[in-house]
């Protein structure tokens, strides 16, 4: 699961310095630094979300881990209508196109984080095949 985990680690930060260097290189999508600072917020996410499901993926119940990974999606979509609220009442200019801008990048990480999952249940199905074997 080690591999797998840094596997997808390194694609994240990947993803995340590919959109970084996307919001540099076109400034003129939004402000820049609430764009990167909305690619920091859910590169955090996710890199939370993979360090806790690796650390408590294993000792806890099946039950248990989707009431985990639904909590941590809640707690996703809470937290990004969060950061949109602070962002309309600090900034109130560009909010259409700061709200599209968001939600791109909520489904680039939505993806990222449920390649990720999926992988990772794979292989620990895969993984429970050999130990009854």
């Amino acid at each position: 699961m080690n591999s797998l985990r840094n596997k997808y680690i390194l694609g994240l930060v990947a993803v995340t310095i590919a959109l970084v260097i996307v919001f540099i290189l076109f400034p003129n999508i939004v402000s820049c630094g609430w764009a990167i600072s909305a690619i920091v917020f859910f590169f955090l996410y996710e890199l939370m979300t993979i360090l806790i499901t690796e650390k408590k993926g294993d000792t806890i119940s099946a039950r248990q881990s989707v009431n985990l990974l639904m909590g941590l999606k809640v707690g996703k979509i809470l937290l990004s209508l969060f950061f949109i609220l602070i962002y309309s009442v600090v900034v109130k200019i560009e909010m259409k196109r700061f709200i599209l801008v968001f939600l791109a990048l909520y489904l680039i990480y939505l993806l990222f984080g449920t390649l990720y999952l999926t992988s990772r249940e794979k292989e620990a199905k895969k993984k429970k095949l050999l130990t009854k074997e």
